[in-house]
């Protein structure tokens, strides 16, 4: 929109706000977040961010959503 600034890690919520998440994300629990946490940072060599860990999840759900709608098709 003209005149205000695009949201941005600086001006909008933050991801740790232990608010309620959207519904697309709510299949991430504290406690899922948490175990991709300890598992990727070990696999990166570093601690990953809460971030990175629902990323790295997102991506593993849609990799999983591929497979599962290829093996649909005939």
């Amino acid at each position: 929109m003209p005149g205000f600034p695009p949201p941005n890690r600086h001006t909008g919520p933050e991801s740790d706000s232990g608010g309620v998440r959207p519904l697309s994300t709510q299949w991430l629990s504290d406690e899922r977040i948490a175990e991709a946490r300890r598992v990727w940072s070990k696999a990166y060599g570093r601690v990953i961010s809460q971030d990175e860990a629902v990323e790295i999840l997102m991506s593993v759900r849609r990799l999983a959503e591929v497979f599962l709608s290829a093996e649909e098709e005939p």
